[in-house]
């Protein structure tokens, strides 16, 4: 149930963000360009891996019962990798030299490994006390049988499994395509970088810190606007990123400050509210809402704000939408290395922390005006509600930025 203009906890913020995570269309990209984007569909296997019997040694192949008689076997044949010739068919204490990757001949049933084996000219002799029938055979379809599933739908794709489909002969694959996604920055205060700051003014980077965490997700603003402190510039700016983009992002003006016009602009153009208010810290007036089909986040416009709250409700509602299933996989569980405090028990807060080898360190200058911390910071801990103490040597939930 959609509560106006009240606080709502951070798990019900999750969960308001998780109900409405819709699809993206999808669409067919060659292997390569596929790197970053997710599975639409599962992809099957074109073929047996392996496609037949292979030798997994450099080594000499013969029949294991031929050992029943003699230790002593006679070389007739090579086998190289890659080279397709006539099987050989073996006489009775005979062998042949095959190399890693070669077809093993139907006649074969064993390979040993040429370490385990004296050779003298034609001749190999082995011990059948290091020997096992069918050692070092790959044998066809061990991997992978053809027509099986070998990705299933909504995988990340990596150089891994680039590879792995590459394997497979997979030339192109089907994906979500990336959302279209709009920025607009209010303040007046606002200065681009490279200019020289006047009094009262501070740098833009709030856009610089988003598009560099959209990038990281394989995505891009499409839209970007700054909207000066007037009622009608914030209007027009919000009404065309609507136009240009999927989910709109908003940063500053969302408060209820007299310069503040976000949320009447957003409330004049027809947007369901969602939710607004959350009780966490830092970025207690986050607005999530909806219009028509489109998404719009309204993060506060202080620079800690934006960054916690992107990581916590922003990213993974676009990850969602792109095709990734688990909203809480960047979530873990560590030890903490630190004491904290906080005075009230009724909000969540989010702290810049490091996070190394199961242990987590919280870091200095967690006000909402340092950045420092941001900069240093691998992940987010968690301080729940109705907790005031976070004590060293205690498991707390993290968040992996």
């Amino acid at each position: 149930m959609i509560r106006m203009n009240q606080y709502i906890s951070v798990s019900e913020a999750r969960e308001i963000i998780e109900n409405h995570i819709f699809p993206t269309e999808n669409m067919i990209l060659p292997l390569l360009e596929a790197l970053g984007f997710y599975t639409a569909e599962p992809i099957m296997a074109t073929l047996d891996v392996p496609s037949f019997d292979n030798s997994a040694m450099d080594g000499y192949g013969f029949r294991f019962d031929d050992l029943k008689d003699s230790t002593k076997l006679k070389v007739t044949n090579t086998i190289p990798a890659g080279i397709s010739t006539n099987d050989p068919i073996l006489g009775k204490g005979e062998a042949v030299r095959i190399f890693t990757g070669a077809k093993v001949p139907e006649s074969i049933d064993t390979v040993v490994m040429q370490e385990k084996v004296v050779r003298n000219g034609d001749y190999i002799q082995c011990s059948t006390d290091e020997i096992k029938k069918g050692d070092h055979i790959r044998l066809k379809a061990s991997q992978t049988e053809k027509g099986t599933v070998i990705v299933e739908k909504n995988t990340f794709i990596n150089h891994s499994v680039i590879g792995f489909l590459a394997g497979f002969g997979i030339e192109k694959v089907k994906v979500y395509k990336r959302l279209k996604i709009g920025l607009v920055f209010t303040g007046n205060e606002l200065v681009e970088v490279g200019k020289t700051l006047s009094d009262g003014e501070i740098y833009n980077s709030n856009t610089y810190t988003l598009q560099a965490a959209l990038a990281e997700i394989n995505h891009q603003f499409s839209f970007i606007k700054h909207a000066e402190d007037r009622q009608e510039t914030t209007f027009s700016a919000i009404k065309e990123a609507f136009e240009n983009a999927d989910i709109v992002l908003i940063t500053g003006g969302i408060s209820v400050g007299d310069y503040d016009y976000v949320k009447p602009a957003l409330e004049k153009l027809g947007v369901t509210e969602l939710f607004y208010k959350v009780r966490q810290k830092p970025g207690k007036p986050l607005f999530f809402g909806k219009f028509n089909e489109k998404f719009v986040f309204a993060l506060p416009g202080n620079p800690a704000s934006v960054f916690s709250c992107y990581h916590q409700y922003v990213k993974p509602f676009v990850l969602g939408c792109f095709g990734r299933k688990n909203l809480n996989e960047s979530q873990d569980v560590a030890v903490s290395e630190s004491f904290v405090m906080k005075r009230s028990s009724e909000q969540t807060q989010f702290l810049k922390a490091w996070y190394s080898q199961g242990k987590v360190h919280i870091l200095n200058g967690q006000e909402s005006y340092k950045m420092n911390s941001v900069a240093q910071a691998n992940c987010l801990v968690e301080f729940p509600e109705n907790i005031t103490e976070i004590n060293p040597g205690e498991k707390i939930k993290i968040w992996r930025i």
